[in-house]
Protein backbone atom coordinates (compact mmCIF):
# COMPACT_ATOMS: atom_id res chain seq x y z
CA UNK A 1 0.00 0.00 0.00
CA UNK A 2 1.29 3.66 -1.17
CA UNK A 3 1.93 6.32 2.21
CA UNK A 4 0.11 9.20 0.90
CA UNK A 5 0.22 12.19 2.86
CA UNK A 6 -1.77 15.15 2.61
CA UNK A 7 -0.42 18.31 2.87
CA UNK A 8 -0.91 19.81 6.01
CA UNK A 9 0.58 22.24 8.76
CA UNK A 10 2.91 20.09 10.05
CA UNK A 11 4.72 19.31 7.27
CA UNK A 12 6.80 16.40 9.11
CA UNK A 13 5.43 14.13 11.87
CA UNK A 14 7.89 14.11 14.99
CA UNK A 15 8.47 10.31 14.32
CA UNK A 16 9.19 10.63 10.98
CA UNK A 17 11.67 13.58 11.60
CA UNK A 18 13.37 11.45 13.76
CA UNK A 19 14.10 8.18 11.94
CA UNK A 20 15.11 10.88 8.87
CA UNK A 21 17.96 12.45 11.43
CA UNK A 22 19.41 9.00 11.88
CA UNK A 23 20.19 8.68 7.60
CA UNK A 24 23.51 9.08 6.65
CA UNK A 25 22.53 11.06 3.73
CA UNK A 26 21.25 14.74 3.41
CA UNK A 27 17.11 14.75 2.83
CA UNK A 28 14.91 17.88 1.62
CA UNK A 29 11.72 18.75 1.13
CA UNK A 30 11.13 21.51 -0.65
CA UNK A 31 7.80 22.96 -1.35
CA UNK A 32 6.31 23.76 -4.94
CA UNK A 33 3.04 25.73 -4.05
CA UNK A 34 5.35 28.59 -2.30
CA UNK A 35 7.70 31.21 -3.99
CA UNK A 36 10.85 29.74 -5.41
CA UNK A 37 10.06 26.12 -4.25
CA UNK A 38 12.37 26.53 -0.55
CA UNK A 39 13.44 23.94 1.62
CA UNK A 40 10.69 23.24 4.43
CA UNK A 41 12.75 20.22 5.78
CA UNK A 42 16.01 19.32 6.38
CA UNK A 43 17.45 16.05 8.05
CA UNK A 44 20.74 16.67 10.28
CA UNK A 45 22.60 14.75 7.65
CA UNK A 46 22.29 17.73 5.34
CA UNK A 47 23.25 20.28 7.90
CA UNK A 48 26.56 17.70 8.53
CA UNK A 49 27.45 17.80 4.56
CA UNK A 50 26.63 21.16 3.93
CA UNK A 51 28.08 22.89 7.24
CA UNK A 52 24.55 25.29 7.27
CA UNK A 53 22.35 25.48 10.53
CA UNK A 54 18.28 24.69 9.82
CA UNK A 55 17.82 28.45 10.63
CA UNK A 56 20.31 29.39 7.62
CA UNK A 57 18.57 26.38 5.47
CA UNK A 58 14.60 26.44 6.04
CA UNK A 59 13.19 28.93 3.67
CA UNK A 60 15.57 29.31 0.80
CA UNK A 61 16.36 27.27 -2.81
CA UNK A 62 18.36 24.36 -2.74
CA UNK A 63 20.68 26.24 -5.30
CA UNK A 64 21.76 28.25 -2.67
CA UNK A 65 24.88 25.99 -2.21
CA UNK A 66 26.02 26.31 -5.93
CA UNK A 67 27.12 29.70 -4.78
CA UNK A 68 28.24 31.54 -7.23
CA UNK A 69 29.26 28.21 -9.90
CA UNK A 70 25.72 28.34 -12.08
CA UNK A 71 26.29 27.14 -15.12
CA UNK A 72 25.97 23.64 -14.31
CA UNK A 73 24.01 21.45 -17.19
CA UNK A 74 22.39 19.53 -13.82
CA UNK A 75 20.37 22.48 -12.97
CA UNK A 76 18.70 22.80 -16.00
CA UNK A 77 17.88 18.93 -15.92
CA UNK A 78 16.82 19.69 -12.63
CA UNK A 79 14.17 22.50 -13.82
CA UNK A 80 13.22 20.36 -16.95
CA UNK A 81 12.46 17.41 -14.96
CA UNK A 82 10.45 19.77 -12.17
CA UNK A 83 8.44 20.92 -14.96
CA UNK A 84 7.61 17.95 -16.13
CA UNK A 85 6.93 16.92 -12.59
CA UNK A 86 9.29 13.77 -13.38
CA UNK A 87 12.37 12.65 -10.79
CA UNK A 88 15.84 13.01 -11.85
CA UNK A 89 19.38 11.93 -10.66
CA UNK A 90 22.02 14.46 -11.33
CA UNK A 91 25.81 15.44 -9.79
CA UNK A 92 26.16 18.97 -8.85
CA UNK A 93 29.01 21.02 -7.86
CA UNK A 94 28.06 22.25 -4.38
CA UNK A 95 29.76 24.11 -1.71
CA UNK A 96 29.71 24.24 2.17
CA UNK A 97 28.84 26.77 4.18
CA UNK A 98 33.38 27.35 4.86
CA UNK A 99 33.10 27.51 0.69
CA UNK A 100 34.65 23.57 0.52
CA UNK A 101 33.75 22.12 -2.31
CA UNK A 102 31.56 18.76 -2.93
CA UNK A 103 30.47 16.86 -5.43
CA UNK A 104 26.64 16.33 -4.82
CA UNK A 105 24.86 13.21 -5.92
CA UNK A 106 21.65 14.42 -6.03
CA UNK A 107 17.95 12.57 -6.52
CA UNK A 108 15.03 14.56 -7.13
CA UNK A 109 11.50 13.01 -6.72
CA UNK A 110 7.97 14.69 -6.83
CA UNK A 111 5.64 13.84 -4.04
CA UNK A 112 2.07 13.50 -4.97
CA UNK A 113 -1.29 13.58 -3.06
CA UNK A 114 -4.20 11.56 -3.47
CA UNK A 115 -5.04 13.87 -6.58
CA UNK A 116 -1.36 13.59 -8.21
CA UNK A 117 -0.61 17.52 -7.68
CA UNK A 118 3.41 17.68 -6.51
CA UNK A 119 2.96 18.90 -3.00
CA UNK A 120 6.78 18.65 -2.09
CA UNK A 121 10.11 17.43 -3.91
CA UNK A 122 12.15 15.26 -2.46
CA UNK A 123 15.73 15.88 -2.54
CA UNK A 124 18.38 12.77 -1.26
CA UNK A 125 21.90 14.01 -1.27
CA UNK A 126 25.66 11.52 -1.31
CA UNK A 127 28.46 13.15 -1.20
CA UNK A 128 30.69 11.42 -3.47
CA UNK A 129 33.30 13.58 -3.69
CA UNK A 130 35.93 11.00 -2.91
CA UNK A 131 34.46 8.97 -5.93
CA UNK A 132 35.00 12.22 -8.27
CA UNK A 133 38.61 12.66 -6.54
CA UNK A 134 39.64 8.97 -7.09
CA UNK A 135 37.78 8.88 -10.55
CA UNK A 136 40.12 12.34 -11.78
CA UNK A 137 42.96 10.83 -10.26
CA UNK A 138 42.71 7.44 -12.32
CA UNK A 139 42.25 9.89 -15.47
CA UNK A 140 45.58 11.37 -14.52
CA UNK A 141 47.44 8.73 -14.09
CA UNK A 142 46.35 6.92 -16.90
CA UNK A 143 46.94 9.89 -19.58
CA UNK A 144 50.76 10.05 -17.76
CA UNK A 145 51.11 6.31 -18.36
CA UNK A 146 49.95 6.67 -22.09
CA UNK A 147 52.15 9.33 -22.89
CA UNK A 148 55.11 7.56 -21.22
CA UNK A 149 54.37 4.30 -23.30
CA UNK A 150 54.05 6.46 -26.81
CA UNK A 151 58.23 7.79 -25.61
Amino acid sequence: MNFIVDKDSGIIPQVLSAILDECVNGVTLADPDMDDSPIVYANKAFERLTGYTQAEIVGHNCRFLQGEDREQEARYQIKEAMAKNEGIEVTLRNYKKDGTLFHNHLKVIPLFDKKQRVIYYLGVQYDITQQVNADNEIKVLTDLLEKNNKK
